[in-house]
């Protein structure tokens, strides 16, 4: 491994999976050291991990400055100015953007926060398995690669072992959370025509349902060129896949053959657009692609760290 590619381990570890995100916006999912399982499908999603209703002690007295504390949990404001050298660091040297110190600290906070869940779950990662992944870093370069890494990222290689511990903690945590994504789900296929003119879309719905050729129809008369295109085919998609919420809802009322009524939608804009929708095949139980699934795992573990930072005591001291 050369040091590009450790430098971009050194920000994936830093951010584990919270993509320096403020509290409650959207995480990205990164699982380096564990898949999530693929298992069978389930039908619901497996139970969050919520912070008890224990009483969270008070503070105690520092021993050293903290820029943190999180369910009684400190930070100490050492760790964080040296995540946030690491991150500077990341950015080549272009100085700190508005921001970065919330960011950076809220990556940390959220790391708190998965650790102890993990806690709680009985998760164990032990130091043989931290050997493991070290060892698997190691030999992906020369000898002198890793060493210089851990010196350019201002790391001993015991602190890189606590962060390489927070890695695999996240990453079991994220198999655990998307265990019952599913694998499938009901899908169906449709084209539709996309217009702006209320006059010619009640012709073309007119002429639709009289027989006309849909395909040809959206071809002619589809403002959406890449799918009109080709029909107006918008292929298989599952609940939440389109970008206009009410085109989707026809589309899953309706049976293959069918043509739904005149779709009216104004935008925030005030522009009024209309669409028409037809069903060409449903299928109950259709494969995910592989895109589509990991959109559930992402919103599944969205909504479970939005619970951890929902439930959380979090007292801040950096600004």
């Amino acid at each position: 491994m050369n040091q590009q590619k450790f430098a971009l381990l050194a920000l994936i570890t830093l951010l584990l999976a919270a993509a320096c995100r403020t509290a409650g916006s959207s995480t990205t999912i990164l699982p380096t050291a564990a898949t999530p399982g693929e298992g069978g499908p389930a039908a619901t999603r497996p139970p969050a991990v919520a912070a008890t209703n224990t009483a969270i002690p008070p503070t105690p007295t520092p021993t050293e400055p903290l820029a943190a504390v999180v369910n009684g949990d400190p930070i100490f404001l050492s760790d964080f100015e040296a995540e946030l050298a690491r991150y500077n660091a990341q950015q080549g040297g272009a100085g700190e953007t508005p921001g970065v110190r919330e960011q950076v600290l809220n990556a940390l906070v959220e790391r708190q926060l998965i650790m102890q869940a993990a806690l709680a779950e009985g998760v164990v990662v032990t130091p043989e398995m931290v050997d493991e992944r070290l060892a698997e870093l190691r030999s992906a370069g020369d000898a002198g690669a890793f060493q210089s890494f851990l010196q350019t990222n201002g790391w001993t290689e015991e602190e890189f072992r606590e962060t390489l511990t927070a890695e695999l903690v996240t990453s079991e945590m994220i198999a655990r959370v998307t265990a019952g994504v599913p694998q499938t789900m009901e899908q169906v296929r449709a084209s539709y025509i996309q217009m702006d003119d209320a006059a010619l879309a009640q012709s073309v719905l007119e002429r639709a349902r009289a027989g006309d050729d849909f395909a040809f129809l959206a071809e002619q008369n589809s403002v959406d060129r890449l799918t009109g295109a080709n029909g107006g085919d918008l292929g298989f998609f599952k609940i939440g896949s389109l970008l206009v919420p009410e085109v989707e809802a026809a589309a899953f009322a309706l049976q293959p053959g069918e043509i739904s009524d005149l779709i009216t939608v104004t935008g925030e804009d005030g522009q009024t657009t209309y669409y028409i929708i037809k069903v060409t095949e449903r299928d109950p139980d259709r494969e995910l692609t592989t895109d589509d699934r990991y959109g559930l795992m992402q919103a599944t573990f969205d909504a479970w760290l939005e619970n951890l930072w929902a439930n959380a005591v979090i007292e801040r001291f950096v600004q």
